[in-house]
C-alpha cells in the first residue's frame, strides 16, 4: 500500500435502543460489527433503564435523531449499512426513514422488536404495521423471530413459510425468520426473497438464554454483507457467528442473565 493510502472499512449505522448494560441494543450491535471489521456508528432511537435482569423503562432517545443522522451523513458513502430495531415510537422514523432510502444504503435490515424479553412492554401491532408500511420497498431484510413475524403477518397460527410470503407480499426484498423461539430439540432458520424460500441448515438448540441474540445475528449479517457476502449466505454465516459467541456466554460482573462475549475468535 502506498504512504498515506487508506483502505476503505465499511460502516455499520445501527438506529436502535440504548441498554446501558451492553447485552443488547446499540452497544452489542457496535461489538459485533467492530469484531467483523467493520465500522459501526448509532444513533439511538430509544434509551432504556436496563440492566441483566429487565428492562424497566424504554424512554425517548436524549437527543433528536434526524440531528445525529445528519451529522455523521459525510460517513455514510461507499460500502455501508443500516440496521433498525428498537424505537421509542414509530413517528420517530418519518422523517429519518427518507433520509436514509435517498442515501442509498448497500444493505438494510430491520431487527422487528415488539418488547424487551423481560420488563417494559413496547409496541402494540399497529405500531410494527406503521413501521413496515414506512420500511418496505426500499430493499430492506425484516428479521422477526417466529411469534413476531406471526404477530406483523397478522397469522398467529399460520406455518412459518407461509408468514414468510405474506411479509414479502408486503413489499419487504428477503425475510429471515430466526427459529430460536420455536420448540424442540433442533433449531432452524426460514429465509425467503424473491427466488423462494428455504430452510437453513439445522442445528442442536444450544443450552442458556443468553440476552442479545437477535441484536447479535442481524449485526452479523449486516456486517457480513458489507464484507461481502450476499443476503441468504449472510444470514447463514450470521448462524454460525451466533453459536460460536455461544462458547463465551458470560454475565458482567457475574450478575444477570449471560451475554455474548466482545470478542469472537
Amino acid at each position: 500500500m502506498a504512504d498515506g493510502a487508506r483502505s476503505e472499512v465499511s460502516v455499520a449505522l445501527f438506529m436502535g435502543g440504548l441498554d446501558p448494560s451492553g447485552g443488547a441494543g446499540v452497544l452489542r450491535d457496535a461489538v459485533v460489527a467492530s469484531g467483523l471489521g467493520v465500522h459501526p456508528m448509532a444513533v439511538p432511537l430509544a434509551e432504556t433503564i436496563q440492566n441483566g435482569f429487565a428492562c424497566n423503562a424504554v424512554l425517548p432517545p436524549a437527543a433528536d435523531p434526524l440531528e445525529r443522522l445528519d451529522s455523521i451523513v459525510p460517513h455514510l458513502a461507499g460500502t455501508w449499512g443500516v440496521k433498525i430495531s428498537m424505537f421509542q415510537n414509530s413517528g420517530l422514523l418519518h422523517e429519518l426513514l427518507p433520509k436514509l432510502c435517498a442515501l442509498a444504503p448497500t444493505a438494510a435490515i430491520w431487527d422487528t422488536i415488539q418488547a424487551p424479553t423481560a420488563g417494559a412492554g413496547l409496541h402494540s401491532r399497529d405500531a410494527l404495521v406503521e413501521a413496515a408500511g414506512m420500511l418496505s420497498g426500499n430493499g430492506w431484510v425484516v428479521s422477526p423471530n417466529l411469534p413476531e413475524a406471526r404477530l406483523l403477518a397478522d397469522m398467529p397460527d399460520s406455518p412459518a413459510e407461509s408468514v414468510a410470503d405474506r411479509l414479502l407480499e408486503m413489499g419487504f426484498a428477503g425475510v429471515w425468520i430466526r427459529g430460536g423461539h420455536g420448540s424442540g430439540a433442533t433449531v432452524r432458520d426460514l429465509w425467503c426473497d424473491g427466488g423462494g424460500s428455504a430452510w437453513l441448515e439445522p442445528h442442536p438448540r444450544l443450552a442458556g438464554d443468553p440476552r442479545g441474540t437477535g441484536c447479535t445475528a442481524t449485526a452479523a449479517w449486516l456486517a457480513m454483507r458489507l464484507n461481502g457476502a450476499g443476503p441468504a449466505e449472510a444470514a447463514k454465516g450470521a448462524v454460525a457467528y451466533v453459536r460460536k459467541a455461544w462458547a463465551g456466554l458470560h454475565s458482567p460482573g457475574g450478575a444477570g442473565r449471560p451475554t455474548f462475549p466482545p470478542r469472537v475468535p
